[in-house]
Formats: C-alpha cells, structure tokens, sequence
C-alpha cells in the first residue's frame, strides 16, 4: 500500500507558458534536494488552466517528513511560487493506494 498526494489548483490566465517553466525548475529542485517529485497533469476538460501534482510515498510518514522539509526550505518555497496559481484555487486530496 502506499499514499498520493493530490494537489489541484488553477494556473493564472495567461501564465500557463510561465507555470511550465517552474514546474520543471521546481521538479528539477525536488530531485537533486531528495523531495518526492510530482507527476503534474494538465486538465483537458472542466475549468480551464487546472493543474494537478500528484505524488507518490511509501506512507503517511514520508508525506509529513516531506511537508515538514518543505516548511523549512526557501528555495523550494520561491520556486514553488512561481508556479503562478490562483489564489485559493488549490485543494489537497490524500489517498491510500491499495
């Protein structure tokens, strides 16, 4: 069994060129720092500029050991703001693989 972790926002209108761009800074950022790297997802139906970040851990532990890191690093928070979403369009949806 594992957990993902889903997190869904909209992108700023006509910033989708500019959220590409910093979702592979900040792929890049988690991979070489020993982050869990999200799959991202564009959305080709519903709302338009929603994308979602899904990542994958062994168990509830290494989502908050990785939550935790995050709170910490400024880098990856800067990095993260430039994904450019909407404010308070993003939402976090947590499952358990089975």
């Amino acid at each position: 069994m594992g957990i993902e972790v889903h997190v869904q926002g909209r992108v700023e209108s006509g910033h989708l060129a500019d959220f590409y761009e910093a979702v592979k800074k900040y792929q890049e950022y988690a991979k070489s720092h020993g982050y869990t790297v999200a799959k991202v997802l564009f959305g080709l139906s519903g709302q338009m500029n929603t994308v979602r970040l899904v990542y994958q851990y062994d168990d509830l532990n290494g989502y908050e050991s990785h939550e935790v890191r995050t709170l910490t690093d400024r880098d990856y928070a800067e990095i993260a703001q430039q994904m450019r979403f909407v404010d308070g369009s993003s939402r976090y949806e947590i499952y358990r693989v089975l």
